[in-house]
């Protein structure tokens, strides 16, 4: 396929987005002076494929492109839109790539989307649980960046039941961690949830710079603690890149005061 075929496509889609295309034989060759004869061509192909239906003196979008449109607006609705960045992170560390997002409730973090580890050894969850805030690692991320009203009615009403050995017990050490957290940019936890267990998370923003999502990589202890760098750089990387997705244009990762830059 020529480079112009592919533009002059292009061209022709983003003019019939904004109103009919005219090709009437002078509007065509000023529109496109060098490829007149080819447009010609091009547009009755895309008919064919009813990619565009011709009308009085030009033409108008097809259902065709109209289900394309539309599948390129789903694929980049979230969470949809953070599956394959997922699945990109998975392919480099073969562990296991969780998407947490807030309950109705805001009280617990649930799965939105899960990539299994591929490796034998692995922890394994399913999208759609949900797990307390204070003991995964992503659920911090959410607390760590919650409006301070909020934190702080969760911080008086939570109650810290213990799930595992690295699971935090009191609401001060809870709060020393959510400041961590801010300071940092990213949330580690070792056995908060599941013993033999490390998550590490970092936050996903959209447009506005709220924070959406905690994108997190768990693996076995065993094997994630000689690689906590490797896996911080994955997740971070892969986080950003969901949040420019989502349209966040801000600093990334977010500076060590934890404000957020739009």
């Amino acid at each position: 396929m020529k480079p112009y075929f592919l533009q002059n496509t292009l061209k022709s889609f983003a003019a019939i987005a904004g109103a009919a295309l005219l090709l009437g034989s002078h509007g065509a060759h000023a529109a496109y002076p060098d490829h007149a004869i080819s447009l010609f061509r091009l547009m009755k192909t895309l008919e064919s494929g009813d990619y565009v239906i011709a009308v009085p003196g030009g033409y108008e979008m097809g259902s065709a492109t109209l289900k394309l449109g539309a599948a390129i607006i789903r694929n980049r609705e979230f969470p949809n839109c953070a599956v394959p960045v997922m699945q990109s992170v998975s392919d480099k560390c073969g562990e296991t790539i969780i998407l947490g997002t807030l309950t109705d409730n805001r009280l617990e973090v649930v799965y939105a989307e899960v990539i299994d580890a591929t490796k034998p050894l692995r922890f394994t969850s399913k999208a759609g649980s949900s797990n307390p805030l204070y003991g995964s690692a992503s659920g911090q991320i959410l607390l760590a960046h919650m409006p301070e009203d909020e934190l702080n009615r969760y911080l008086s009403t939570v109650k810290l039941v213990k799930h595992a050995p690295g699971t935090i017990e009191t609401t001060e050490a809870l709060v020393a961690k959510l400041e961590e957290i801010r300071a940092t940019g990213a949330s580690s936890s070792q056995e908060g949830l599941v013993e033999g267990v490390y998550s590490i998370a970092a936050p996903v923003m959209d447009m506005a710079g709220k924070i959406v999502a905690g994108l997190s990589i768990s693996a076995p202890s065993s094997r994630a603690l000689r690689q906590k760098g490797k896996l911080k750089e994955l997740v971070l990387q892969g986080a950003e890149e969901i949040s420019r997705i989502l349209g966040y244009t801000g600093t990334y990762p977010l500076p060590q005061n934890g404000a957020i830059t739009r």
